[in-house]
């Protein structure tokens, strides 16, 4: 399921692959069902935050098909059951950010799964991480 989510991720880089993955061939929905079966492993997680990024980024499309699937209570269970990992920090935050950059998803994300406060633990537990406290900071722009 990593390796699956983390080709996901490197086939999504390009914005045409994204639409064709998620709208097509159910990549999006794949990505959250390893999220759902593999929630103590901080290495899938990590890579289906980064696939969801991938996906979700640049396209409006995909981006609320994720959230209509649930993709941010995801996110924030996945921030919250690995807090340690900096690694799952930075990835869901960079999840939060482009899920969040479609305005439609603001709200949710905020008010009924907690992303802001789940980017604000994030900041606080990884306080030397630089690429933890950049994705964090895009997420809150966002948010």
């Amino acid at each position: 399921q990593e390796k699956g989510c983390g080709a996901i991720k490197s086939l999504a880089v390009l914005d045409a692959n994204a639409a064709s993955l998620a709208q097509q061939h159910g990549a999006d929905a794949a990505v959250l069902r390893a999220m759902d079966a593999h929630q103590q492993s901080a290495d899938v997680q990590a890579q289906a935050c980064w696939a969801m990024c991938n996906l979700a980024a640049g396209n409006d499309e995909n981006s609320a098909a994720l959230m209509r699937q649930g993709a941010g209570a995801k996110v924030v269970r996945a921030m919250d059951a690995h807090r340690q990992s900096a690694l799952v920090q930075e990835l869901g935050c960079g999840a939060i950010h482009a899920l969040a950059f479609l305005a439609a998803n603001t709200a949710p994300l905020a008010q009924q799964h907690g992303a802001d406060a789940a980017v604000l633990d994030a900041m606080d537990a990884h306080q030397q991480s630089a690429d933890v406290q950049a994705q964090a900071c895009w997420a809150m722009c966002n948010l």
